[in-house]
């Protein structure tokens, strides 16, 4: 029975027997009584304002393009918030990682006692520290060595030389490739 219309008597229409029984299909297909059926259809033109008269493709068409209309703008902000906010966060973490060393390997970093042991076992490639001055400017070497911890990453040892002690450093030593 049709909901909200059992009460209401039935009235007859005159229509074409092709057309009642391709009609009573159509019924069937829905699933709905030929009342409701038709009642659906009337409503479907009405709220849509379509006419059976017209094509619906116009209609398509136009929603179509309202449709690529805002996905254009959609990618109009996009593009903006990029420009407008990703690009310069970007900006600013590279700036803040632009002091860190690029690390391609892992490097162990010996601590400073190792490092001056090792450069008592030095090669036979390298001069051998003899007098009392090496080992002076070996000492204040490390003593301009400074432990840099950065606020990302791991922590590293940074020179603090003058230009004018590291020529004097490579003349004396004999260095003079860079």
């Amino acid at each position: 029975m049709d909901l909200g219309y059992e009460n209401e008597p039935f009235q007859g229409l005159r229509i074409k027997a092709s057309v009642a029984e391709k009609f009573r299909q159509y019924a069937r297909k829905l699933s709905k009584s030929q009342s409701m059926t038709l009642l659906l259809m009337l409503d479907f033109f009405e709220i849509n304002a379509i006419s059976p008269k017209e094509k619906i493709g116009p209609k398509i068409q136009t929603l179509e393009s309202f449709i690529k209309k805002r996905i254009n703008a959609l990618v109009a902000i996009i593009r903006d918030i990029e420009q407008q906010q990703t690009v310069p966060t970007k900006a600013m973490l590279e700036a803040l990682f632009e002091g860190l060393p690029v690390q391609t390997r892992k490097k162990v970093i010996p601590s400073f006692e190792e490092a001056f042991k090792n450069l008592e076992r030095t090669p036979a490639s390298l001069p051998k520290i003899s007098s009392e001055t090496d080992h002076k400017d070996i000492r204040n070497i490390l003593r301009k060595v400074e432990t840099v911890k950065p606020p990302f990453g791991k922590a590293y040892y940074k020179l603090t030389l003058d230009p004018e002690e590291v020529k004097r450093l490579k003349t004396k030593y004999h260095v003079y490739h860079d």
